[in-house]
């Protein structure tokens, strides 16, 4: 029994000895993306913290590491590194340390292009050639011949080879001079075009599926235009699943018929959305929307928000018009009611706009009726205003949720006369811009402007929501919101003619999807010159959240005294 005893306790501290082991992986000489790499093919760093590590299997896993090392810098065009490594052992903690030079890289001394089959000779096929992200000269790097194979493949089957396929794709290496060889030899098959579309389920007007597509039976087959199509469908919310069959060609004419099966989606969709900023506090959301009102697609949408500085509520009415993915008619009832600092208005608004796309740009034309009472120093207190408005809209990025490449440009005109039903005559333009661009390998700057401008012989006549106001999350950080505009006598807020903000932030990447930030905003709202601009500066943290950027600022009013801090949270897409 003694030595039963003793055996066990022996066991006991053999597995508490083997669970204490560890590594500590060390890797120097390389840049922050290899590094990951490299750390994803070493077995010793997979298993540093596995419960079963002896000395055995831990000099086992470093003897490995100087080929997989090797193999992790390949796709990068390194395939000569010097490695030095070290393997340690203090106790129970081992150090596993790896200096390298990643040494000479291979530079691409040849790209051999080669294309057979009824596409041979098409200028869209050969001279897609010269867009190749791949170059005579330069440095080799895997996924940049990836992205040129499928890059190529997809840009053939676009122009109608949807039997392309490559006879041979290969990166050949020559170790001995450094330099590495492309061959890409592609037949292209036939080319195939659009044949008749045929539509199954969905319980929707025929007339209103068709003005989706973007295509004409005998148009060159493309795949991205069969996926818009699919998108298109998609997005239109009517349907819960879109199943794009195309059918065997006709005949000779290689005309491909295309069956999309419908299944409709439920009619009526609830959501319900809690959230916080800094500018309006806890704030409650409430929507409801009837997808189809009728087989023409026409919708009905219902929504409401509350929070402690803002409430309101609006219900529209939607019809797709001649090309529905992008051209509605939208008819819109709201009420708005707003108390900020020294302002408090109520807002009641009938009105129509068109929405539609001209090429990139995204166009509003509307006319709303609004009937305002306001609590403003020097206003009238109630207004009603027959007012047409414009807005064009572009945006391009490379991801609209968090943006490394991507600009917005937004322009808006608005204004009322008296002599059209309305209790002021204005003139009103504003533009708004961000730019957002790359910046170091783990950076990106975002820059941001408003400019506003209002004419009017009397400005008093004016309401509080056609006046300029700033100040507040996306605007000067380090003020509250809409607290920056010009006063009157008794030092209360009445708002500008003129808007001028602006602002500059640096975002830099520290691990994963964290950023670290630092801003500089400076604006005003003013109807005077010179202009008396307050700034705000400030540092903050980012996470790349699934629904876009998640942003926490902390930012000082450079222009008041002392220069106070203010705490600034908000989510969203960049663009």
């Amino acid at each position: 029994m003694r030595k039963l005893l003793i055996l066990v306790l022996l066991l006991s501290g053999m597995t508490a000895v083997q669970a204490a082991v560890s590594i500590d992986v060390k890797l120097d000489g390389l840049d922050r993306e290899q590094k990951r790499n490299v750390l994803a093919f070493l077995t010793i760093e997979q298993q540093r913290k596995a419960d079963d590590l002896t000395e055995r299997r831990i000099r086992r896993y470093h003897n490995r590491a100087i080929q997989e090392i090797e193999t992790a810098l390949q796709p990068y065009g390194y395939y000569q590194p010097v490695i030095e490594s070290s393997l340690e052992q203090d106790g129970d903690k081992w150090v596993a340390r790896y200096v390298i030079e990643p040494g000479p890289p291979v530079i691409i001394s040849e790209i051999d292009l080669r294309f057979e089959g009824a596409g041979k000779d098409d200028p869209a096929v050969t001279g897609m050639a010269k867009s190749l992200p791949v170059k005579v000269g330069e440095q080799l790097v895997h996924a940049d011949y990836e992205l040129a194979k499928t890059r190529f493949r997809a840009a053939v089957l676009n122009n109608g080879y949807r039997d392309a396929r490559y006879l041979r794709s290969e990166v050949r290496v020559y170790r001995e001079k450094n330099q590495a060889g492309i061959f890409l030899h592609l037949d292209t098959g036939n080319q195939a075009f659009f044949g008749p579309v045929r539509f199954e389920g969905g319980d929707m007007n025929e007339e209103l599926l068709r003005r989706y597509i973007p295509f004409k039976t005998g148009d060159i087959w493309s795949a991205s235009r069969l996926l818009e199509l699919q998108r298109g469908l998609v997005d239109s919310g009517y349907f819960s699943f879109v199943n794009m069959v195309p059918q065997p060609a006709l005949d000779d004419s290689n005309q491909v018929p295309i069956d999309i099966i419908l299944t409709a989606n439920k009619r009526q969709k609830y959501t319900f959305g809690l959230g916080y900023s800094t500018n309006f506090g806890p704030q409650g959301s409430l929507g409801w929307l009837h997808r189809r009102i009728n087989h023409y697609g026409h919708r009905l949408s219902a929504e409401t928000n509350v929070s402690s500085v803002r409430q309101d509520i609006s219900t529209t009415y939607a019809i797709p018009l001649s090309k529905p993915r992008t051209d509605v008619l939208e008819i819109r009832g709201s009420f708005r009611k707003e108390d900020t600092t020294d302002v408090k208005s109520e807002v009641t608004e009938l009105r129509v706009s068109h929405n539609f796309s001209r090429g990139d740009w995204r166009q509003v034309l509307a006319l709303g009726y609004k009937h305002e009472i306001d609590d403003l120093a020097d206003s009238d207190g109630i207004s009603n205003l027959l007012i047409p408005q414009a807005t064009w809209t572009l945006v391009r990025a490379d991801n609209r949720l968090i943006a490394t490449d991507g600009y917005r440009v937004e322009l808006e005109t608005s204004g009322s006369a008296e002599a059209l039903l309305s209790d002021a005559t204005f003139l009103q333009g504003i533009m708004r811009g961000k730019l957002v661009r790359a910046f170091g390998k783990q950076g990106r700057l975002v820059m941001r402007a408003d400019a506003g401008a209002t004419a009017t012989g009397n400005f008093e006549s004016l309401p509080a929501t056609n006046r300029f106001f700033t100040g507040g999350d996306n605007s000067v950080r380090g003020y509250e919101y809409k607290s920056l505009a010009p006063e009157n006598e008794d030092g209360d807020l009445i708002g500008g003619k003129y808007l001028l903000v602006g602002s500059v932030e640096y975002d830099y990447n520290v691990y994963g999807k964290w950023y670290l930030a630092a801003f500089y905003d400076i604006g005003s709202a003013f109807s005077d010159s010179p202009i008396d601009a307050s700034s705000g500066a400030g540092v903050g943290i980012r996470w790349a959240s699934p629904v876009g950027m998640v942003r926490v600022d902390v930012a000082a009013a450079l222009s008041e005294a002392g220069n106070p801090l203010r705490l600034h949270i908000t989510f969203g897409p960049d663009f």
